[in-house]
């Protein structure tokens, strides 16, 4: 682990927690890491325009106040996600009398070996985000506060929590941002058709995980050629049916995962898999460990995982 300077500031913020990698970055397989902190300001406290080296997370634990990127303006309060991507210029401001506490982590994707890597989705849909605010749903304040407590208290294994917290840190901001996609594709009046096709494709996934054997089942049931609706959903929302199903498969696994009541070898029967092995395989080349080693960190009372 680099030595790496931590602030305490008094007059402009209240405190400050700050460790920062720039000059020898910490790469956690998939993820390089280069800040993370914690900063509580004082009234009216402005963070100052930069340029974005990185992609960066902030949740505000509380209060509120303004974030920008590219000189558009956007409210925050506690609970809230901000996501910045590199090059973009970002700034803040702290309301006066309720000032926020937010939390920071700033990173960058591996992207050697892009077939092989589970983040090059999430990366890609990052990138995709039009509104850079959403509201937290998942607890993204849990893995910030396992890094933190792991970085003040380093011992045995910490490097292997802190990789383990901040995959699943950008996997539940990935979801919060995702879950909002989906809605998105609820079908209006003046709905246009390939918004339409969107839906019912999500919708016959969502329904029908656990009896699907092939996606052309999708294409049959809907009466469009496989290659239309593949086209049209990857062109809609910049990921291919495979990816969404994928996507959700996961999903249930964790929820199955958790339960306890099947073994793993019937979680993979159930969504489809031919062996345990290529089950397995999937589930730590996307969630980063193995079935079995997620039901050991799932008891063990981490409940967002």
């Amino acid at each position: 682990m680099a030595i790496s300077m931590i602030k305490e500031r008094i007059g402009e913020n209240k405190f400050h927690f700050d460790r920062t990698y720039y000059n020898q970055p910490q790469i956690y397989d998939f993820i390089t890491l280069y800040q993370i902190g914690d900063l509580y300001c004082q009234g009216g406290y402005s963070i100052g325009e930069h340029r974005q080296y990185c992609y960066e997370i902030s949740y505000i634990v509380s209060g509120k106040g303004y974030y920008s990127s590219n000189e558009n303006k956007y409210p925050v309060k506690a609970g809230d996600i901000y996501l910045n991507i590199p090059d973009e210029l970002h700034n803040g401001l702290a309301d006066p009398v309720d000032p926020f506490r937010y939390f920071y982590v700033g990173f960058t994707f591996n992207t050697d070996n892009c077939d092989q890597n589970p983040f090059t989705h999430i990366k890609k849909m990052f990138d995709r985000v039009k509104c850079p605010v959403a509201q937290d749903r998942l607890d993204v304040k849990n893995p910030f506060l396992n890094i933190f407590h792991e970085l003040i208290n380093l011992k045995e294994y910490s490097s292997l929590m802190i990789k383990i917290c901040l995959h699943q840190l950008i996997l539940l901001t990935y979801r919060n941002f995702f879950e909002e996609w989906e809605k998105e594709y609820i079908p209006q009046k003046d709905a246009s058709n390939s918004r339409n096709i969107i839906y019912q494709v999500v919708n016959y996934i969502d329904n029908n995980l656990l009896n699907m054997k092939e996606l052309t089942q999708i294409a049959c049931e809907l009466g469009y050629s496989y290659s239309y609706l593949s086209h049209t959903f990857s062109r809609e929302t910049g990921l291919s049916i495979q990816e969404y199903y994928n996507q959700k498969r996961f999903e249930k696994a964790g929820e199955l995962l958790k339960n306890n009541d099947l073994s793993i070898t019937e979680i993979a029967e159930m969504l489809q898999y031919q062996s345990i092995n290529s089950f397995s395989k999937a589930f730590r080349k996307n969630i980063g460990i193995s079935p079995s080693e997620y039901q050991v960190l799932y008891s063990k009372g981490n409940s967002e995982l």
